[in-house]
């Protein structure tokens, strides 16, 4: 399942516009009048799928990949934000957040003011998808805002963030094109991820959550944390293990849709 964005007052007084972009298509809403702020967000977005996606042959990932091991790529900012996240949560998490998906080391180096990728080995290949969707959803409020938008949401096929405003949200079943009603967000990022059978993200490992829900402040918090999380469910009971530490950090909450029936 992943999330739909459900406009207030049925639309009325809202700008709404939809582009397939980041693989998915992304929606976003702003109060009617603010159509540079709509210009400005998806452009923040098309600057990350650039930037990031191993799709676009002159990504910096892309080039990472082409260039010699041990030669620095000089990288955008936002990628150098966004792979410093990724060695947080890969420090934080054992390894088990790994955005090189096990293929093999890679490092960060600074050139003066620039940030450069490293690859040590010719096997590493990294994968920014469960992380760069939900930064790019980050940035494109942040662009919206500062082009005049008193209120917005993002939503890129499940990473949603709201600011200035309280959104219903419902839950579109993949399998069966149902939707029902689920919750309202306001001011806040929620990321839903779904890796049972048949669904189109896969994970490696023992799974302990099919389909999964995490609220956070910011929504590359949220989307990272559905990766870990469905590997990770906290204890009902206790306050204690990696799942709780995470949440506590990152002062999120996840809510399981439906248990894995593949964990051990």
């Amino acid at each position: 399942m992943s999330l739909v964005a459900v406009p207030p007052l049925d639309g009325h007084g809202w700008l709404r516009r939809a582009r397939p972009l980041l693989g998915t298509l992304v929606d976003i809403g702003v109060p009617a009048g603010a159509d540079q702020a709509v210009q400005a967000a998806f452009a923040a977005i098309w600057q990350v799928q650039q930037a990031m996606s191993v799709f676009e042959p002159a990504s910096d990932l892309s080039r990472s990949h082409a260039a010699a091991v041990g030669e620095p790529v000089r990288l955008h900012p936002w990628t150098a934000d966004v792979l410093r996240l990724a060695q947080t949560l890969s420090a934080q998490t054992d390894g088990l957040f790994d955005v090189a998906l096990g293929s093999g080391p890679w490092q960060l180096q600074q050139d003066g003011e620039h940030t450069c990728l490293v690859r040590l080995s010719p096997a590493t290949r990294l994968d920014l998808g469960g992380l760069a969707k939900g930064w790019a959803v980050d940035q494109a409020v942040q662009a919206a805002k500062a082009h005049g938008a008193q209120a917005v949401w993002v939503n890129a096929g499940g990473d949603l963030r709201v600011q200035g405003l309280t959104l219903p949200i419902a839950l579109r079943d993949e399998h069966s094109g149902g939707v029902r009603p689920w919750a309202e967000l306001a001011d806040g990022a929620m990321a839903t991820s779904d890796f049972r059978a048949g669904a189109r993200s896969k994970l490696s490992g023992a799974l302990h959550a099919g389909h999964l829900s995490v609220v956070a402040p910011l929504c590359a918090w949220a989307d990272a944390l559905t990766k870990v999380l469905a590997q990770q469910v906290p204890q009902r009971h206790g306050k204690q293990g990696l799942a709780y530490d995470l949440l506590q950090h990152y002062r999120a909450q996840v809510w399981v849709h439906e248990p894995s029936t593949s964990s051990p």
